[in-house]
């Protein structure tokens, strides 16, 4: 089997009814054109996964985009150890990259976001906005919702981040939206809604660092600074471990600084 055949076996199986899948489509285009399409998976090894990474590398490419890169390849080679269409697995080495402190939006940032978005009439992207915020759901959990998500004032939720169901209760200030009577999915797709909170922000002057998936990150610090137990913001949010939920409680910590500064 080539690497062209290897891409075609796995879309079909894996990403079919994936909402990013522009974003892996640009993975693979450029992957094919770094590594002949027929080439053959079974001679895949150490040095062409080198001449990979050197040729992002010199394309500019910063260790955090390496990494999102190199663990598609990762992904679909695995397929074929499962499979049985290679005998071992190649090591594809994973970048450090530098820690940046999660970015949280405030509460006067929040409003000018819905301001943009009525003012240009954005209804599904405020709706997406405000289920992001009081749910702490990831983008694309968002954008599947289904009127049968919605039970009895709880989303039922598949993530397939951590190949799990979990319950999720529905806060009062978003039950409008998400009632099962009157619920519509969303039309818009990952990609439009990218383009359209890029440009909410450029517009508004917001923090670079701020991304769409910030509404997560804001969620659990929310949680944090109203004192709500670790491990209650764990099972909301879904972390599969414990620490990654404890690395929002610096806000708090950052609270206390505040208050200590106003003696």
């Amino acid at each position: 089997m080539n690497l062209q055949e290897l891409i075609d076996e796995t879309n079909e199986l894996l990403y079919y009814n994936s909402n990013s899948w522009k974003v892996i489509e640009s993975k693979q285009k450029e992957l094919l054109n770094i590594l002949s399409p027929s080439t053959s998976i079974s001679k895949i090894n150490h040095s062409t996964i080198k001449k990979y990474i050197q040729i992002l590398k010199a394309k500019g490419n910063s260790p955090n985009t390496i990494n999102a890169k190199t663990a598609y390849f990762k992904h679909i080679l695995k397929y074929a150890f499962h499979n049985n269409l290679i005998s071992n697995m190649p090591f594809i080495p994973t970048f450090k990259t530098k820690n940046r402190k999660d970015k949280f939006l405030n509460n006067s940032e929040i409003l000018q976001i819905i301001q943009w978005c009525r003012h240009n009439k954005q209804t599904e992207l405020l709706k997406i906005i405000l289920i992001g915020l009081y749910t702490g759901l990831r983008i694309n959990n968002i954008l599947s919702l289904q009127p049968d998500n919605i039970q009895n004032n709880n989303l039922q939720i598949y993530d397939k981040k951590v190949n799990s169901y979990y319950t999720l209760p529905i806060s009062r200030k978003i039950r409008y939206i998400l009632n099962p009577e009157t619920f519509i999915p969303f039309e818009i797709n990952y990609q439009r809604c990218y383009y359209l909170f890029n440009q909410m922000k450029k517009e508004l002057l917001l923090d670079k660092n701020i991304t769409i998936h910030t509404l997560r990150h804001s969620f659990c610090s929310f949680l944090v600074q109203k004192d709500v137990p670790i491990p209650i913001i764990q099972r909301l949010a879904n972390h599969k471990s414990i620490n990654t939920t404890l690395r929002y409680t610096h806000t708090k910590f950052e609270q206390l600084k505040n208050a200590v500064d106003m003696l």
